[in-house]
């Protein structure tokens, strides 16, 4: 999945949202506090409600301008990576992107029809997301 989006706040605003809630995640996973200069490399356990867990490993955190990461569960692998580009002005283009991989030749199966019908909604709700983080740098 790939998605570009122009916001009307800073490079600066858009990252700082998107490591505070990064750091939010480590802490609730870990129990522990991370500065944002000790987050490239990081790597830890997540569990989610449904009992699935899987090891997290942020690839690049370059300040204002890159977050990414990679995740590996029993079933897929994910790689996540968000680039912010200063436009000037107060302007930010976000390019995210996001692939899946499928452990195994069902799990890649499973994700091609998955993303097949869901890819609108995950789109969606991503795009729904990244404007309620720009939309508090006017509150």
């Amino acid at each position: 999945m790939e998605i570009q989006m122009m916001f009307k706040v800073p490079a600066s605003f858009m990252y700082g949202q998107l490591i505070r809630s990064v750091q939010a995640d480590i802490k609730t996973h870990t129990g522990h506090e991370v500065l944002p200069g000790s987050l490239d490399g990081f790597t830890y356990q997540k569990k989610w409600a449904n009992g699935m867990t899987g090891k997290l490993t942020i690839t690049h955190a370059i300040a204002n301008q890159r977050y990414a990461y990679e995740l590996d569960t029993d079933r897929d692998h994910y790689q996540v990576d968000y680039q912010l580009r200063d436009l000037g002005d107060h302007k930010t283009m976000l390019h995210y992107t996001e692939t899946i991989e499928g452990k195994t030749a069902k799990g890649k199966a499973n994700n091609r029809t998955a993303g097949f019908l869901l890819n609108w909604q995950r789109k969606h709700r991503f795009k729904k997301m990244s404007r309620q983080m720009a939309a508090q740098y006017f509150s």
